[in-house]
C-alpha cells in the first residue's frame, strides 16, 4: 500500500496526540480543592474530629510553624480509637497524623501528581504555591476523575477516526476493484483483437500485413496496462529509480509518436506536431516516452473520429520544458479536473470509466513519474473553441 493513502490518518492521528499531549499538561492547580481545612499539630484529636463533621470532610492539614507538616484523616482517628477506646480524644493531632508529607506544586500536571499518589501510595496531595504556600489539596478521586474525561474525549475521537478510515479503506478497497476489473477488461479487449487478427490471418495470409497494426497496438497497450500496474506502487514508495540523461526532445517523442499513430489510425486521428523539437533535456527517457504515451493514449481514445490531436512542446523561463497534449473530444466539468490524477480515480463518479475513456491508473503513473523528476502536471478543459481536453506537464531543467 502506498504511503500516499496514509496522510489522511496520520493527520487524524498527530491531532489525537496533540489531545493526548494537552491531556497530561492539565495542571493540578486546576482541579484541586482550594477550601482546605488546617488544624495545629498541637491540637486534640477530639478538636480534629469536631472539624471533620463540622465541614463534611475527610481528611485535615495538619500545620506546624505555619508550615504543613502532616495530614489527619479519618482513618487516622479511627485507628487511634481502636488503639486507646478511652483516652483517644485527648491524644495530640502530631501523634496521629501521617507523616512525611508529600506533596505537589500547582504548576505540576495532572499526569505528575497520579505519578506522585501511586509512587508513595497515599490518597491526597496537598497543593503549594511557589512560595510554599499551602493553596489547596488534590485527591485520588479528583484526578482519577479528570483523567477518565480526557479518556473517555480521547476514547470517542479515536473510534471517530478509526471509523472515517475503515470507511476510507472500504471506498479504497471498492475502488481497487473496480479498476482491477477495468483493467482485465482492457486486457481481455486487446486479447480479442488478436484473436481477430490471427483469425484474418489465418483466413487471408496474404493480407496478413494489414492487421499488422492491429497486433501491435493490442501488444502495446496490454504491456502498458502491465507495466503501469507494476511501478504505480513503486513510484510511490520511491522505489523506482530514476535513470537521467541527456536527451533531444526530437529522438525521445519520435517513436512515441510513431507508435501513437498506429493507434490514430483506426480512428483517422491526426497527430499534430508543433514547437521545439531539438531542445535537449534531462529526464528518465524510459518515464517520459511512457508519459508521453500514456497521454496520447488516452487523447486518441476521447477524441472524435477525423479530429486531431496536438502535441506541444516549449522551453520556458528556468530552462524548464513544457509538453502539451490536447485532444478535442467531450470538456471535463470543472469539479473533476483536479482529482483526474488520483489513484483508483477517473473522471469522478459523474462521469463513467468508459464515457471519458481510457483507464484511470494512467493518469496516476503520469503524476508519480512526474513529481519523480520534480515537475508537475495538470489538465485543463475546455482546450479550443470550447471543447476537449489538454494535459501539460512540466520538467524542471535540473530533475532532482
Amino acid at each position: 500500500m502506498g504511503l500516499r493513502r496514509y496522510a489522511n490518518v496520520a493527520e487524524d492521528l498527530r491531532t489525537l496526540e496533540a489531545e493526548t499531549e494537552y491531556a497530561a499538561s492539565i495542571r493540578v492547580a486546576e482541579h484541586m480543592s482550594a477550601n482546605v481545612q488546617c488544624v495545629p499539630a498541637t491540637a486534640t484529636l477530639h478538636q480534629a474530629t469536631r472539624l471533620l463533621v463540622q465541614h463534611g470532610i475527610s481528611c485535615l492539614v495538619v500545620v506546624e510553624d505555619d508550615h504543613p507538616a502532616g495530614i489527619v484523616s479519618e482513618r487516622d482517628v479511627v485507628r487511634e480509637v481502636a488503639r486507646d477506646p478511652h483516652g483517644w480524644a485527648e491524644r495530640s493531632v502530631r501523634d496521629a497524623m501521617t507523616h512525611p508529607l508529600h506533596v505537589t506544586d500547582t504548576g505540576a500536571t495532572v499526569a505528575q501528581a497520579i505519578g506522585e499518589l501511586a509512587r508513595h501510595r497515599i490518597r491526597r496531595l496537598p497543593v503549594l504555591t511557589t512560595e510554599g504556600r499551602l493553596a489547596g489539596i488534590v485527591t485520588q478521586t479528583d484526578l482519577l476523575r479528570v483523567a477518565h474525561r480526557r479518556l473517555a474525549a480521547y476514547a470517542v475521537d479515536l473510534e471517530r477516526v478509526v471509523s472515517a478510515r475503515t470507511a476510507e479503506l472500504r471506498d479504497l478497497e471498492r475502488r481497487r476493484d473496480d479498476l482491477v476489473d477495468l483493467t482485465v477488461h482492457d486486457i481481455k479487449n486487446s486479447l480479442c483483437v488478436v484473436e481477430s487478427a490471427l483469425d484474418s490471418m489465418e483466413q487471408d495470409p496474404v493480407g496478413a500485413i494489414a492487421v499488422l497494426p492491429l497486433l501491435r497496438r493490442a501488444n502495446l497497450r496490454i504491456g502498458n496496462l502491465v507495466a503501469t500496474l507494476l511501478d504505480v506502487n513503486r513510484l510511490e514508495n520511491g522505489s523506482l529509480p530514476l535513470r537521467l540523461q541527456d536527451v533531444s526532445w526530437s529522438v525521445l517523442c519520435e517513436p512515441v509518436l510513431a507508435e501513437a499513430g498506429l493507434m490514430a489510425q483506426p480512428k483517422g486521428v491526426a497527430l499534430n506536431r508543433s514547437g521545439e523539437s531539438q531542445a535537449v533535456l534531462r529526464c528518465d527517457p524510459n518515464l517520459v516516452e511512457r508519459i508521453l504515451l500514456n497521454l496520447l493514449d488516452n487523447a486518441i481514445a476521447v477524441a472524435p473520429d477525423e479530429s486531431v490531436v496536438d502535441i506541444h512542446a516549449e522551453r520556458q523561463a528556468e530552462a524548464s520544458f513544457l509538453v502539451r497534449v490536447g485532444n478535442r473530444g467531450r470538456v471535463i466539468p470543472a469539479d473533476v479536473l483536479p482529482t483526474l490524477f488520483r489513484k483508483y480515480r477517473q473522471g469522478g463518479e459523474q462521469l463513467s470509466l468508459k464515457r471519458f475513456g481510457g483507464w484511470g491508473l494512467g493518469l496516476t503513473f503520469c503524476r508519480l513519474a512526474v513529481e519523480r523528476h520534480g515537475g508537475t502536471i495538470r489538465a485543463r478543459s475546455p482546450y479550443v473553441d470550447g471543447e476537449g481536453a489538454a494535459f501539460e506537464f512540466t520538467l524542471p531543467a535540473d530533475p532532482r
